[in-house]
Formats: C-alpha cells, sequence, structure tokens
C-alpha cells in the first residue's frame, strides 16, 4: 500500500515538472516571434535644461571679457601724469619697437623685454606677418605668441612708421586693431599702452613719405585704435618734439629714429606717466 502511494506521488511530480517544462518552452517560442514595441511614453524635451546652459555659457563669455585688461569705452583713455615711477617702473615694462624706437634693444636702457624684427623694422603693411625675435631664447615668433608665453602686465607699442608709404587710414587702423587684437586674445590680463609716432627731424629727407604734417595725421589714427580698442595712448610730442619737429638732439643720423637721449627721453616719458 505504502509503495502504490508514493508511485502515484512521483507520477503526479513528474506531470508536474512536465507541464512546467513546457510552459516555459511555450513562454521562449512566443518571446521569440513578438515584437517589441519598445516604451509608449511620449518623450518630452526638457528646454529648461537647454536655457540653463546657454546662460551658463553666457555668464563664462562674460566673466571672460570682464577680466580682460583691455575695456572700450568709446573715450581715448591717455597716459595720466604722475610721479616718476623711476627706473625699475621702466623695467617692469615689455617693448614692441619697430625702427624708430629699436635702439632700445641694444642700448642698455632698460631692464624690460624688448621685441623686434631682425632688422628692427615692422611694416604696417602686414602685421599679420610680423615675427620678433624672443628674447628668452632668440627664437622667431609672433607678437602674439610672444605675449602669451611672457604674459607681460604691461606692453607698450611703439610702432606705426614703417611702411607708410601708399598706406591709407582704414588699412593701418584695421592692421594695427588685429594686432592689438592678436596679443589681447593671447594675454588677457596685459595693459596696452600704443604711443603717438615721434616725428621726424626738420632736416630728414628720407623716401619713406614721412612728414610732419603726414605723422600728427597717423597719430590721429593711432587715437582712433585706442578708443576702438581700450588700449592707453600716450603722447609723446611733448617729450620729444619742437614744434611738432623731432628734437635734433633726439635723433640719430636717419633724422627719424632715436638715438640714445631720445630713448632716454622716452623712458622719462613713461616713467612720469606710470599706469599703477
Amino acid at each position: 500500500m505504502f509503495k502504490r502511494l508514493k508511485g502515484i506521488k512521483d507520477g503526479l511530480w513528474a506531470v508536474a515538472i512536465a507541464i512546467a517544462l513546457l510552459a516555459l518552452f511555450v513562454g521562449l517560442i512566443a518571446a521569440a516571434f513578438t515584437p517589441y514595441h519598445g516604451d509608449r511614453e511620449r518623450p518630452v524635451m526638457d528646454l529648461r535644461s537647454g536655457q540653463i546652459g546657454h546662460k551658463a555659457d553666457e555668464q563664462a563669455a562674460a566673466a571672460a571679457a570682464a577680466d580682460r585688461a583691455l575695456q572700450p569705452t568709446g573715450k581715448l583713455h591717455s597716459l595720466p601724469d604722475t610721479k616718476d615711477a623711476g627706473e625699475a617702473y621702466a623695467d617692469s615694462l615689455c617693448y614692441l619697437c619697430d625702427s624708430s624706437v629699436i635702439g632700445l634693444r641694444s642700448a642698455g636702457l632698460t631692464g624690460g623685454q624688448v621685441w623686434g624684427s631682425e632688422t628692427g623694422v615692422l611694416s604696417m603693411a602686414d602685421t599679420g606677418k610680423w615675427t620678433i625675435r624672443y628674447p628668452g631664447d632668440s627664437s622667431f615668433i609672433s607678437p602674439a605668441n610672444a605675449a602669451m608665453i611672457a604674459k607681460p602686465k604691461i606692453l607698450v607699442i611703439a610702432v606705426g612708421s614703417d611702411g607708410l608709404k601708399d598706406l591709407g587710414q582704414e588699412a593701418f587702423v584695421e592692421n594695427y586693431e588685429k594686432l592689438i587684437s592678436g596679443i589681447a586674445a593671447a594675454s588677457p590680463q596685459t595693459e596696452i599702452i600704443c604711443l603717438s609716432l615721434c616725428s621726424v627731424t626738420a632736416a630728414y629727407v628720407g623716401d619713406e613719405g614721412l612728414s610732419k604734417d603726414h605723422i600728427a595725421e597717423v597719430n590721429g589714427w593711432i587715437r582712433s585704435v585706442c578708443i576702438d580698442t581700450g588700449a592707453y595712448y600716450g603722447n609723446l610730442e611733448r617729450a620729444l618734439c619742437v614744434d611738432s619737429w623731432l628734437r635734433s638732439d633726439y635723433a640719430d643720423g636717419s633724422g627719424r629714429c632715436l638715438n640714445n637721449a631720445g630713448l632716454s627721453a622716452l623712458l622719462a616719458y613713461l616713467r612720469s606717466h606710470a599706469l599703477t
């Protein structure tokens, strides 16, 4: 009797297992041949997240702009009259010079870096192609790359007299402003001073198309550049000129480039018109 009940029990378990296996098999077959239509919930675009991201980009751009030293205000910012800031101040400045002021590189009058081309000439007709001899390693790089490396606190730009012949105001201003924007992008915290041209002597007879009247006109273009870019304007006329002519005792034999006395007067001007 006991064996008979045990046999019935084992049979029932076998039937139950067979039914379970059959159900599992049917389920697998159904799943294999039934397409999945995915989540039927309609997707919703989160416009707010896009607005937040856009606002964050705007805030970052505004912060970067506020961090720039050059801030155009639509007005000319001339260097202020100050007490003599001393030789240490002049030594802290960095100088980008064309042929009229490149003597500063070899004169030994300042400990500041002096940037200029190998020949000393920097033509305003092609500022985008300028390469200067970088004092750090004597390599030849653009002024913007030099600014990116040196990160000067103040850069004095004394250019504009080279390549003026047949160069009009529009091209001059455009090229000068591109030069400044490139430097400012490479070193945003650098203050930039643009010096006026130092004129020529009354005895000057060169063929570069320079005259005291034309130089006065070009100095007006430089002032426009300073207004447009936010750079400071340094007027050298009172420091170097008499009746708008470059003082002969400040000029070398060319009548247009500064000698050591003229360069010393230029540095004295910067010391007494200091940015602090």
